[in-house]
């Protein structure tokens, strides 16, 4: 006589039993660890250029970490030298369309020794995307070049600014990037002034996401079938939830337009404030008439730009300052253009003495270079490139890159 089966538990319905649920979910996070792991197993972005606003946090796509490495490792050989480009939207290559983006005429100087990518976002700090890729791919690539570019006198936030910090925690919780004692206090500090349920958030879908990988297997699905968040910058309907791959990058090309529409005249005088004020905030005049950074905002970089980036990765950074437009910049009172040029040179000598590569630009740029007060038109995304290039090759001799 064969022992009847246990009577399903009270108040649940007669077809359900515990075990086969969990057997049920286990095998459901199972499936969805391995598809989130292949989807970012290679690339989803044919012709990558650039992080253009569709695919960015404007539009609310978020890339991953696993998303950009993907990206590198479809262009980038082993026996290239890998040249990362982060920072903000200067050198992300607003007012530079597909075809003419800064980046690319420094892939054309540089030549095939070395692979250029550029992860830049608008508003991102050195710290930020394109810094955590490179970090987490120096074993897979040791051999390459991290550029960020920051405004004169500016501190850098170990963990990027607020904005990008999804980026810093996809890769830090995939125990991807490098420890030590300053990161260590600075993860401290941040999650120590988190909201407790903010922090809780955080850290379950950090360490749930290293798991499952549901980021990857989202942003995949929404690049190549079905985009499910609607933005400014998504196609009229019908093709609002198109895929992301069909969005275009609509960046125009400046040069066509006269200085009425690069210098909007309802924006020239809160350009101007906000020249005058970047280095006369921190700059203060001598008694022979001269201009000194005061000592307590010099004190403060020195330590921010030695804990900006893990110390082994200060060498193969190279941070470049540069200059406002000449349209606002020849507008300045002969004292305030002198403490303008201290500031950029006195900046760039500060993160020299951090340890990293550093480079000013824009000295003979002309007002037609730019596209309005600090973003460069064609031309002189062209121009920086030209700057840019030997500084890439000097620091790849002095690291024996070529050897």
């Amino acid at each position: 006589m064969s022992t009847p089966s246990s009577p399903p538990l009270a108040g649940t319905p007669a077809f359900f039993r515990p075990h086969w649920f969990f057997v049920g979910l286990t095998i459901g996070l199972i499936v969805m660890s391995w598809l989130g792991r292949r989807a970012a197993s290679s690339d989803y972005h044919p012709g990558f250029q650039r992080f253009f606003p569709a695919i960015s946090p404007e539009a609310s796509y978020y890339p991953t970490v696993g998303e950009m490495m993907a990206i590198v490792r479809a262009r980038c050989g082993p026996d290239q030298v890998l040249v990362i480009i982060g920072g903000n939207s200067v050198l992300q290559g607003v007012w530079q369309p597909p075809g003419m983006i800064w980046s690319e005429y420094l892939q054309e100087e540089l030549g095939s020794q070395y692979c250029v990518i550029n992860l830049a976002q608008r508003g991102a700090a050195p710290t930020d995307g394109g810094a955590i890729v490179a970090e987490a791919l120096r074993r897979e690539f040791p051999r390459q070049v991290y550029i960020a570019n920051e405004k004169p006198g500016t501190e850098i936030p170990p963990l990027g600014n607020a904005t990008y910090r999804f980026i810093f925690w996809d890769a830090y919780f995939k125990g991807w990037l490098l420890g030590g004692a300053v990161r260590a206090a600075a993860v401290r500090d941040e999650l120590w002034h988190q909201d407790l349920s903010v922090h809780a958030v955080l850290l379950g879908t950090g360490y749930l996401d290293r798991l499952l990988r549901f980021q990857d297997f989202w942003n995949r699905m929404a690049m190549e079938k079905f985009n499910s968040v609607p933005s400014q910058y998504a196609p009229a309907p019908p093709g609002l939830f198109s895929p992301r791959k069909l969005f275009q990058d609509t960046e125009s090309d400046v040069g066509g337009y006269d200085e009425g529409v690069r210098y909007r005249p309802e924006a020239r005088d809160r350009e101007m404030e906000i020249l005058r004020a970047t280095a006369g905030s921190f700059y203060e005049a001598t008694a022979d008439g001269g201009w000194q950074m005061m000592p307590l905002k010099r004190s403060r970089l020195t330590r921010s730009y030695a804990r900006a980036f893990p110390q082994p990765l200060h060498s193969r950074t190279l941070l470049l300052v540069g200059r406002d437009s000449p349209y606002y910049r020849d507008q300045l009172t002969p004292a305030a253009a002198r403490r303008d040029e201290q500031s950029i040179r006195e900046t760039v000598e500060l993160m020299r003495d951090g340890g990293y590569a550093a480079l000013d630009y824009g000295r003979d740029f002309s007002v037609e270079d730019y596209g309005d007060r600090t973003h460069l038109a064609v031309s002189g995304g062209r121009k920086l490139a030209e700057a840019v290039a030997p500084a890439v090759r000097a620091i790849s001799a002095r690291l024996n890159y070529l050897r």
